[in-house]
């Protein structure tokens, strides 16, 4: 019987060892870690990308949204703002055109309208903010057929279909003169007869239907002086607006906003326009200087001389250091606008 030695076969696979294994295992850490790194690099991309595109965003709105206001502000729609008649009852701090159609508050000086705190909505403390009051002749005004001055139905005819209802405030022009006061009733085919008498029920209403100049110095239905606002008087929505830094209640993104606030039918509404506006500051040319100055300079007799305005804002990343320093990365821009309305 012949017996065969199996002879190994040396070219097969017979396993790995250690050495292999750990050449293996490192190679495999180096691949991941390149490949980690890809990701990371590009996330960080992504990220710088991200908060650069949201804060020229932020620029973009804030700036465009701003300037609109602060150019509108002081215009009464027919060019004599010096003789503005407020008929409003009660304490309305966005409707006394005399004392503040256009003033800023500086980071230290409160807002009559907007409380400094730490709720959402409420200002931030440090930042400026800013006041304006104008109406405008843009189109959607509506033009005074007649004016009864007294009586029940102390009223604007106009015609039917104009786009003001009961509870508006209003601004009504001519030549001569402005009135504010509120829409207290609205009657007649298609809304034709705009009623400005007292009592009603709207807020804060009127303490007088007399609309003519000067200002009442009580409020009373005696008081003020009687005028009758000539055919082609110009009826349009009166426009009380502020703009501040508040905040959000979203800490995971900064916390602040910039807020703007306006009048809607005698109340006061709030809405947050661009998230991630750290600061918001001013500066002002009065007229007859050739510097600018920060808010708190200005003389609170002299916001009726200010002929430009340049906006300090401050937008911030939407995203924290991706090299966990923990903090946002952010760009101060300044705008400048002059004021093309006289504000008195």
């Amino acid at each position: 019987m012949r017996v065969f030695n199996k002879m190994p076969r040396y070219g097969a696979q017979q396993g790995l060892t250690l050495v292999e294994l750990m050449i293996a295992m490192l190679l495999g850490v180096i691949l991941v870690g390149g490949v980690t790194g890809v990701f990371l690099s590009a996330q960080q991309t992504y990220r710088i990308n991200d908060n650069l595109n949201r804060m020229q965003d932020g620029f973009r709105v804030g700036f465009q949204l701003l300037t609109r206001d602060l150019r509108n502000a002081g215009s009464s729609g027919c060019t004599n703002n010096g003789r503005v008649v407020n008929v409003l009852a009660g304490d309305t701090w966005w409707g006394n055109w005399a004392n503040s159609n256009f003033i800023a508050y500086s980071g230290t000086t409160t807002h009559p309208g907007v409380d400094f705190g730490s709720a959402v909505g409420e200002r931030v403390a440090g930042t400026a903010a800013v006041q304006m009051m104008y109406s405008l002749s843009d189109g959607n005004e509506t033009i005074a057929i007649e004016h009864v001055p007294s009586g029940v139905n102390a009223s604007f005819r106009i015609a039917p279909g104009a786009n003001i209802v009961q509870g508006d405030i209003i601004m009504v022009c001519d030549q001569s003169q402005s009135t504010i006061f509120q829409v207290s009733n609205i009657t007649g085919a298609g809304g034709s007869n705009v009623i400005h008498n007292t009592g009603g029920t709207v807020t804060p209403g009127n303490c007088t239907n007399r609309l003519g100049f000067p200002v009442p110095t009580s409020c009373s239905a005696s008081s003020g002086s009687p005028y009758v606002f000539p055919p082609n008087a110009v009826l349009s929505k009166f426009e009380s607006v502020s703009w501040y830094v508040g905040n959000n209640g979203r800490p995971e993104t900064g916390g602040r906003s910039l807020y703007r606030t306006w009048v809607e039918r005698g109340v006061v509404i709030r809405e947050e326009v661009i998230e991630g506006v750290r600061d918001l500051q001013f500066e002002f040319l009065l007229l007859g200087s050739a510097n600018f100055i920060d808010t708190a300079s200005v003389p609170a007799n002299r916001w009726v001389d200010v002929m430009s305005t340049r906006v300090h804002l401050t937008v911030e990343a939407a995203h924290v250091d991706f090299q966990g320093e923990g903090e946002r990365a952010n760009r101060t821009l300044i705008h400048e606008v002059a004021l093309r309305n006289p504000v008195l």
